[in-house]
């Protein structure tokens, strides 16, 4: 199955019945939860358009294997890949939302991105499925959550604007109370503030919950309409600035990383739209310890040592990237 299969099958009266349904109101599904700031001082932002030619098996494995070496980049805290439909094409909208410990590492992690990443002979961005992307290092002024990411990053809607102006730091330090609170009255389940000094970007990136239950023969467009509809919260606390508006996208979170450690014995990825979306499986080729594969449960994937961070014979970046490592690893305080 292609991805232009799923693209189609919603039609046209099915949309605006679901725009129309959620056009008036903000639903949330975020369960009780300590609100609580996330330690992160740097954030860095990729988009691009992935072919909707791609296999959708093949996607869930070179995710995997991409996770093993970016989550290991210097500070690297969190991250969620975005995905949504092109009206105008087959390709879908992709990319990734990152949270850095601190702001040069996410400075590092772009250079790092676009000029050091080279897998199977291929610089990562430089890979034919991928189109025109767009990568910006960032401050993060805020960062909260007010639910489980693990379970209540369902959709992410992402606002940037353009043209701050010269004194825009001081308004996003004064504002980001007001914004965090207007999200969490929203029951969005986490919101990060971001600027880009060099570029004089803002963005503001809001997730929220499941609006209903879990449906698993249909991608989940109603809690898609339901974040995406009406004026965001960055519109609606920085609407008088007057920045230009370059981006306002809402998008289904495909995947959720959290820093890599050594064997892939971290915490393991998160797919909260699989199914109906791809997620890894055994026998997709690459083995994921940190989803419980080994060579007992998983023999086409894993060899019986692939699992204690040693390059062992037999072991390649293809079937074991948790224990065979392409980078260096700077110091990470």
């Amino acid at each position: 199955m292609h991805l232009p299969a799923i693209n189609s099958s919603l039609t046209q009266p099915l949309r605006l019945f679901l725009t129309t349904l959620t056009a008036a109101i903000w639903v949330s599904a975020t369960t009780a939860h300590a609100a609580a700031d996330v330690d992160a001082r740097g954030a860095f932002s990729c988009d691009f358009q992935s072919s909707g030619e791609t296999p959708l098996g093949q996607i869930p494995p070179m995710i995997e294997r991409d996770r093993m070496y970016m989550a290991d980049r210097p500070g690297m805290l969190r991250k969620d890949i975005p995905l949504s439909f092109d009206s105008a094409s087959s390709n879908v909208f992709a990319g990734g939302r990152y949270l850095f410990k601190k702001y040069d590492q996410a400075q590092d992690y772009k250079l790092w991105v676009q000029s050091k990443f080279i897998l199977d002979g291929v610089l990562f961005l430089q890979r034919p499925y991928f189109i025109n992307p767009d990568c910006h290092a960032w401050k993060t002024i805020g960062a909260r959550d007010f639910g489980d990411m693990n379970t209540q990053h369902v959709v992410m809607r992402t606002e940037r604007f353009g043209g701050a102006s010269t004194n825009v730091p001081q308004v996003l330090q004064s504002r980001w109370p007001q914004l965090a609170s207007l999200a969490s009255a929203h029951g969005l389940s986490s919101v990060y503030l971001w600027y880009s000094p060099q570029e004089q970007l803002v963005s503001v990136v809001s997730f929220a919950g499941r609006v209903g239950p879990k449906i698993t023969d249909a991608p989940d467009f109603a809690s898609l309409a339901a974040l995406g509809t009406g004026p965001g919260v960055g519109q609606q606390v920085f609407g008088d600035q007057g920045w230009p508006m370059g981006m306002d996208r809402t998008q289904w979170v495909l995947t959720i990383w959290l820093p890599f450690i050594l064997g892939d014995q971290g915490l393991p990825s998160v797919w909260p739209n699989s199914p109906v979306f791809p997620q890894p499986y055994a026998g997709d080729g690459v083995c994921e310890v940190s989803r419980g594969e080994n060579s007992q449960n998983s023999s086409g994937d894993c060899l019986p040592t692939c699992w204690n961070g040693v390059a062992d014979p037999g072991e390649t970046t293809a079937n074991c990237p948790g224990d065979v490592r392409l980078f260096p690893k700077e110091d990470d305080q």
